[in-house]
């Protein structure tokens, strides 16, 4: 792990590469470990550090912690099922959807396996393609390109589904080689890719490097490694 996640290591290693913002996604496991976290990642945001919040879908305040954050600003919110332990196709993710679509919040949320390969897989692209279906109007980035290791069925299930959906290319270099990447991300479209390095597992620079030698145009790198994002953050 390079990164020691630490808001000044962040923006060392922001300055020293050339990144202007970066967007930080606090997680928490449990139902009520969010405010102190949201206010804590609410307090280091700014000087180029764009803070999103955490939630468990099922927290019993959750409409009332999603507006608490609407009000500060705050334009997404982070979900991670396999640390949290749900399915994202399960019918009890109604409430938990429909508020998120209320508020016009991005969510960003892991898709695939585990990096520490436990055996449960919890948000499979065809589970993720059934929660597209079912709610058309979600906001939703798949980080990962859509499944970590799970790649064919990003292609099989996701990539036909009709929604509002883009991708992020966080943490996937130490699983694809450079020819993957490219067809993964020209299957996607550039348009629809969001540049992520998974900081702190992963250096920024490094990761947008990466993503320049992959020999796309100027117009797709700067696609994919800000404008995209500019656009869904509705900072252009």
């Amino acid at each position: 792990m390079p990164g020691t996640g630490a808001p000044e290591d962040l923006r060392l290693r922001m300055n020293r590469s050339g990144i202007a913002r970066s967007v930080l996604l606090p997680l928490a496991k449990g139902c009520e470990d969010f405010p102190g976290l949201n206010d804590w990642v609410l307090s280091v945001s700014g000087d180029g550090l764009i803070a999103f919040g955490a939630v468990h879908p099922f927290m019993s305040n959750l409409e009332q912690e999603l507006d608490r954050l609407a009000e500060a600003g705050v334009r997404g919110i982070k979900m991670m099922p396999l640390l949290q332990e749900f399915y994202p196709d399960d019918p009890r993710m109604e409430r938990f959807y429909e508020a998120v679509i209320d508020r016009k919040m991005l969510l960003v949320t892991h898709a695939g396996r585990d990096p520490l390969n436990r055996p449960e897989v919890y948000g499979t692209p065809e589970r993720f393609a059934r929660t597209i279906e079912c709610y058309p109007e979600l906001n939703l980035e798949l980080a990962h390109l859509g499944g970590l290791r799970m790649w064919d069925d990003v292609r099989k299930y996701i990539l036909p589904a009709r929604g509002r959906v883009c991708f992020d290319t966080a943490y996937v270099s130490f699983y694809m080689g450079p020819l993957e990447m490219i067809e993964m991300i020209e299957d996607i479209g550039p348009e629809r890719i969001l540049f992520g390095s998974d900081y702190p597992w992963e250096d920024p620079g490094r990761a947008a490097q990466i993503i320049i030698g992959l020999g796309f145009s100027e117009a797709d790198n700067e696609a994919i490694l800000w404008r995209n994002a500019a656009r869904i953050l509705g900072l252009e």
